[in-house]
């Protein structure tokens, strides 16, 4: 399927989820059913998929919509540090990583806001958040 990199400005790339391989692609016309990125070696995607949101960290899925999965986002602001995390019917994940801001001196991370708009796991957070855009994203990417 095809997928965006919005963290590169807009990459599209062909995603094969039930390996979590991709390769890039040019010129195509068909569009975009989710957004990708590399998170470090780690491969996420969130994506629409028979009209259901699905979070994919690696070969590991949720559906983001269900009831029973929880996302959890914070700064280690004393080690400049982001954990994300789901929670999902033992299909749990953690991933600690440098905080988006890290490399900015004298940054204070007092806008939670914009980790949306600087880290691809905080707009995964923030998509999971608001049910509204996710049936808003669904309808987008069928």
């Amino acid at each position: 399927m095809i997928l965006s990199r919005p963290f590169n400005n807009g990459e599209l790339i062909d995603f094969d989820n039930s390996t979590s391989t991709f390769k890039s692609v040019i010129n195509i016309g068909e569009k975009p059913k989710g957004n990708f990125h590399l998170l470090g070696q780690r491969k996420v995607a969130i994506f629409s998929d028979d009209n259901l949101l699905i979070l994919q960290i690696g070969e590991k899925k949720w559906n983001l919509s269900s009831e029973d999965v929880v996302l959890r986002y914070s700064h280690n602001c004393s080690k400049k540090m982001t954990t994300f995390e789901v929670e999902s019917d033992g299909q749990d994940i953690s991933v600690e990583y440098e905080a988006w801001w890290a490399g900015i001196p004298s940054f204070e991370p007092i806008e939670p806001e914009m980790d949306e708009d600087e880290d691809f796991m905080g707009y995964v957070y923030a998509v999971w958040m608001n049910k509204v855009l996710q049936q808003k994203l669904i309808s987008s990417w069928s």
